[in-house]
């Protein structure tokens, strides 16, 4: 049997090539960079979930989801160019940012611009449903942005602030593209509901071990330097575990102000501690239910999303 990088092979270049047709690098500098951005790579994740998903629809119905699957690529290029302002970020896939390259003002201006392009590929198509998806997601992603932002260095956080977060940050995403690629090519309601269990449970699962990572992963793998989450203030699953567990790393974390010593200091008992280890085991769950999701879609579908489920998984190995 192919593997699903084998078996969306043909679909890939026709979203390519619809990306390489909305970017074209010889315009102006911001076509430029975010063609930059596109060509340097990354997982393709969300539009891998609507080709698939828009497998399961109206063949006649595929050129649409091909549409969707290049829109939902930009969008999430747009949050990663606006993340990096947030983020103060020099790095990103293992090259500089838009923002440490040309500034605040060009980085905003790239990211605008990717988003515009992302709702321009998707405005011919013809379904209410996908376009009311489409404009409220944008909506949450943004404030999921500002919501983070808002808690940037916040020891006092909650575990729900959390889960709300990386829900926007990611999982909404993986969510979508799976209602894009189901609203484009007609795929039945029971489908659908099954499909954003999945999605729901993996993008949880993906941004907790993404959030593992920033602290032992290592930084050709992250496309940015590590440790970069706690640095920047941005607490997640592990450190909200310990700091629930150890009175003296609470202390110290109320204190922090971005401080390399404090820094240090936290990060050390974070690594000697067996809280990754938990935050893994929420992650391993989220993968075990949405494993569960997908046993009544139909094949090769099924396959294939069990599949990404276990890359995912075993991204820590």
């Amino acid at each position: 049997m192919k593997t699903v990088k084998q078996y969306l092979a043909s679909d890939f270049e026709a979203v390519t090539d619809l990306i390489k047709e909305h970017l074209d690098p010889n315009e102006v500098l911001v076509n430029e960079k975010s063609y930059e951005l596109f060509i340097a790579g990354g997982k393709k994740i969300r539009p891998t979930f609507t080709l698939l998903v828009g497998k399961l629809g109206e063949e006649d119905k595929f050129p649409d989801v091909l549409r969707a699957s290049a829109s939902l690529e930009l969008i999430h290029m747009s949050s990663l160019v606006h993340d990096d302002i947030i983020d103060n970020s020099e790095l990103r896939r293992g090259k500089s940012t838009v923002y440490y390259e040309h500034g605040y003002l060009q980085a905003v201006n790239t990211g605008n611009y990717l988003l515009s392009t992302s709702l321009s590929l998707v405005s011919t198509i013809e379904h209410r449903g996908l376009h009311e998806s489409f404009s409220k997601a944008i909506r949450d992603i943004i404030d999921g942005e500002l919501f983070q932002l808002d808690h940037q260095f916040n020891a006092h956080q909650t575990m729900d602030d959390y889960y709300r977060k990386i829900y926007r940050k990611t999982a909404l995403l993986i969510e979508l593209s799976i209602k894009m690629g189901a609203y484009a090519s007609n795929v039945d309601q029971k489908t659908l509901d099954a499909l954003l269990d999945y999605g729901y449970h993996i993008g949880m699962s993906f941004q907790i071990v993404d959030d593992c990572l920033d602290f032992i992963g290592n930084e050709e793998t992250l496309g940015k330097p590590k440790f970069s989450d706690m640095e920047n203030g941005h607490y997640t699953l592990p450190v909200l575990i310990l700091r629930d567990e150890d009175p003296d790393f609470r202390r110290h974390l109320e204190s922090f102000d971005g401080g390399e010593v404090q820094l240090n200091h936290l990060i050390d008992a974070l690594l000697d501690s067996n809280a990754i280890d938990k935050a893994i085991a929420v992650s391993n769950s989220h993968i075990q239910k949405a494993m569960e999701a997908t046993e009544e879609i139909e094949e090769p579908i099924r396959t294939y999303l069990q599949e990404i489920a276990e890359k995912l998984s075993n991204r820590l190995n």
